[in-house]
């Protein structure tokens, strides 16, 4: 870790305080649903739920757009009898699903059918009728800062809808206050894409000028004051 005076001295004009800041973001644990419902998207992926209260199918899949009509995904069944699957693969920038409309269809003991419990219905090409969801803005994922995008270039995220500005601090800036001020994305989601070495870095978030440690961050360090920093190591 790079020398800690001018660090301290940052702290010290700037009269913060710490406190740990929770993510205000949609959740929903996939065994608990007790009842099938269109696709819900939530802070861990899309998920997707089945239940038909006449029979009891020995397997439920679902394929759609959103994994390119490749290979059924397995649903599992919860213990309210509902079949459920919660698609969150992610690619570049934590991404899991860009913006747009995404049709799909459950395969019940081998037959196709669209989902019952959704009313938005579209025709393919060959006429046959696939149910659909929207989604207004990228779908994405994080569950540890920062993500990398290329090389040594990496984008730090942070989830607070109330914030009105956010910066970030760190090693990799010398401590700047204000030289990494994060955009908010269409997603919600505040965001800075930064060029870093390979290293280890201690860093902080500014929010509306409180200082407040990275919920997102995997590791925590102190100083010698025992202040609370995020931490990372670049390799």
């Amino acid at each position: 870790m790079k020398n800690i005076i001018p660090r301290v001295l940052i702290l010290l004009v700037l009269t913060f305080t710490f406190f740990v800041c929770g993510i205000n973001a949609y959740a929903i644990n996939p065994k608990d649903v007790r009842e099938p419902q269109p696709p819900l998207i939530t802070e861990d992926g899309v998920l997707f739920t089945f239940k038909d209260e006449k029979i009891s199918p020995k397997y439920v899949q679902v394929i759609g757009d959103f994994n390119n009509w490749e290979q059924p995904l397995y649903m599992t069944k919860n213990r309210y009898d509902v079949h459920v699957y919660l698609y969150n693969t992610r690619k570049q920038k934590g991404i899991v699903l860009d913006e747009g409309r995404y049709r799909y269809r459950f395969l019940v003991d081998g037959i196709w059918i669209r989902d019952p419990s959704n009313d938005k219905t579209e025709y393919d090409q060959y006429g046959t009728t696939l149910s659909y969801f929207d989604l207004n803005a990228p779908l994405i994922i994080v569950k540890n800062n920062p993500v990398q995008v290329k090389n040594n270039t990496y984008i730090f995220y942070y989830k607070n809808d109330r914030a009105r500005e956010v910066y970030l601090v760190g090693d990799f800036n010398n401590w700047n206050p204000y030289s990494l001020p994060m955009n908010k994305n269409i997603s919600g989601l505040w965001e800075m894409e930064v060029d870093i070495l390979p290293g280890s870095y201690a860093y902080i978030l500014v929010v509306d000028g409180v200082y407040r440690k990275d919920p997102l961050g995997s590791t925590v360090v102190f100083d010698r004051f025992e202040n609370e920093f995020s931490s990372i190591r670049i390799r």
